[in-house]
């Protein structure tokens, strides 16, 4: 079978296992397919996350106020590195043929509920997910500039966090 492959995303050190245990249902297994979707969405985060803290360190909130484009690319960076932290959350759910929640927020609160990830991470995330939705269902004036600028200035590590909380949940051992 070789040694495990191992990755770098958002500076955390990634070597993916197989297999992962949930405090309620005892082992399950992840497919090398699933595998490698959540690592190409963990990928695709830490693209977004430098990314975006590329604009945090660049731009003035004057700045991000006035030019759309800045904007544009800030709301959208996180608009889909959040919906890829939702597809890592649904992904695991699903190895563990656990229902999948309806809403994007239910899918960190069932994480949190399960002690798969940190409940306090879990809830910030599902926060973020409704952040996540406010970018994606909303527009112009609709959105207010001040709120998603301090989440650029703020909320970033919160990425990393989930991630390795993530990454955690996957190298546990039954």
């Amino acid at each position: 079978m070789g040694s495990p492959r191992s990755y770098r995303i958002a500076e955390i050190s990634w070597t993916p296992s197989t297999t992962f245990s949930t405090n309620s249902n005892g082992s399950c297994r992840i497919d090398d397919r699933t595998e490698r979707r959540i690592v190409e969405k963990a990928e695709y985060v830490g693209a977004a996350v430098s990314l975006l803290a590329e604009k945090r360190d660049s731009i003035s909130f004057d700045t991000y106020r006035t030019d759309r484009e800045q904007r544009d690319v800030v709301e959208r960076e996180f608009e889909t590195a959040i919906e890829a932290c939702i597809d890592i959350g649904e992904m695991v759910l699903g190895a563990t043929n656990l229902d999948v929640p309806e809403t994007n927020a239910g899918v960190f609160h069932e994480l949190g509920n399960r002690s798969m990830i940190d409940a306090a991470i879990a809830e910030r995330m599902a926060q973020a997910a409704g952040f996540r939705n406010v970018l994606s269902h909303r527009y112009g004036n609709e959105i207010d500039d001040r709120h998603v600028y301090n989440f650029l200035q703020e909320e970033l590590p919160l990425f990393r966090i989930y991630l390795e909380e993530v990454r955690s949940l996957l190298d546990r051992s039954a």
